[in-house]
């Protein structure tokens, strides 16, 4: 067949009606505009999604600070040591220390940088101070404790764990030390380690603690004597709460220390000595008020908080001196308490 009579059978060849375009002007695509309704609509929009945006960040901005206080969380809490079934009652208590840090708030520095507990001063300053104190505990554990003429193995580990550093996460050193501390206390509970039992080593142990009273009582003096900031600064708060960690491991290492072996406290006034020591430092760990103040003169509102607790840190200090000088035999009990093993110290107020 032809390709010509093809073309002109095929609709898609032929030619269609010609348009006219009414008028002399020339329409051009530049010349077009949007409906207003479309216009309209699009400002809605607009406003819509920056309304959105403006929500969202004031929720945000409004419950970021509720969120910081409920990261903050501090266990000032006793450890009961009759509750539990350790060989060696000072890795014990350092253990369950260890655990309520990372099975609960966790370490605040291994945090993201958007998480709250990133940006708290309370908290990072506890932990930091409780995980530094435990090293100290267990490095002098670990020479008290040594065989054949060299510290254990074990805690000598631990305490290199406990100690914070800036290029490495503190929870799996934390997990790593809980775990040396109990190889340590399986090691006692079989005989193949040496614990602390006498009243020397139980002696080395409270003239420690008596140096963090006195050292953490020197730090609070100065951030008094400096009051630069209203109600406290980022110092104040940090003196505040390494003192309060500081006690929150000597008064259960007290207890732990000497509860052990009954020939320390085979007298009643020693017993008695040994609940006030411990009073003394779960008392100052005990201290958590809602906001921090170091502010000089009579303020009902916001007193002195870093004085009050150098004043307790004095007390737990000579507390703690006292009960050395009756284990070491420097000094005899008090007779008057002699018969009172139910006796309970009543804590005197501070000036």
């Amino acid at each position: 067949m032809p390709r010509d009579h093809y073309q002109d059978d095929n609709p898609y060849f032929r030619e269609g009606p010609v348009v006219t375009v009414l008028g002399d002007e020339e329409m051009d695509i530049q010349d077009a505009q949007p409906h207003p309704l479309m216009e309209q609509s699009r400002a809605v929009w607009q406003r819509t999604k920056g309304l959105v945006k403006l929500g969202l960040f004031a929720a945000f901005a409004g419950a970021y600070p509720g969120w910081m206080m409920a990261s903050h969380t501090v266990d000032a809490s006793a450890v009961s040591i009759d509750e539990n079934n350790w060989a060696s009652h000072e890795a014990g208590v350092a253990m369950t220390l260890i655990a309520r840090e990372v099975s609960g708030p966790g370490w605040s520095g291994d945090k993201a940088d958007w998480h709250p507990n990133h940006h708290l001063t309370a908290q990072p300053a506890w932990q930091v101070s409780l995980s530094y104190s435990l090293a100290d505990v267990t490095r002098l554990s670990a020479a008290l404790a040594e065989a054949g003429g060299e510290p254990d193995t074990d805690l000598v580990a631990a305490s290199r764990l406990l100690r914070p550093t800036r290029t490495e996460a503190m929870t799996p050193r934390l997990i790593a030390a809980a775990e040396a501390l109990a190889s340590y206390d399986s090691r006692v509970a079989n005989g193949t380690a040496a614990d602390i039992d006498s009243a020397e080593q139980v002696s080395e142990l409270l003239n420690l603690f008596a140096g963090w009273a006195e050292d953490s009582a020197r730090d609070l003096s100065g951030q008094i004597a400096l009051g630069a900031a209203w109600p406290a600064s980022r110092a104040d708060i940090r003196a505040f709460y390494t003192a309060r960690a500081r006690a929150q491991v000597a008064g259960n290492m007290i207890d732990a220390a000497v509860a052990k072996d009954p020939n320390l406290s085979a007298t009643a006034s020693v017993r008695a000595q040994v609940r006030e020591a411990r009073s003394n430092w779960l008392r100052v760990a005990q201290q958590a008020p809602m906001v921090v103040s170091n502010q000089t003169g009579e303020n009902p509102l916001f007193p002195n908080h870093l004085a009050a607790m150098a004043w307790h840190l004095d007390q737990a200090e000579a507390a703690t001196r006292q009960l050395t000088d009756m284990l070491s035999g420097t000094v005899e009990g008090d007779i008057s308490i002699a018969g009172a093993d139910d006796l309970v110290l009543t804590p005197t107020s501070a000036p």
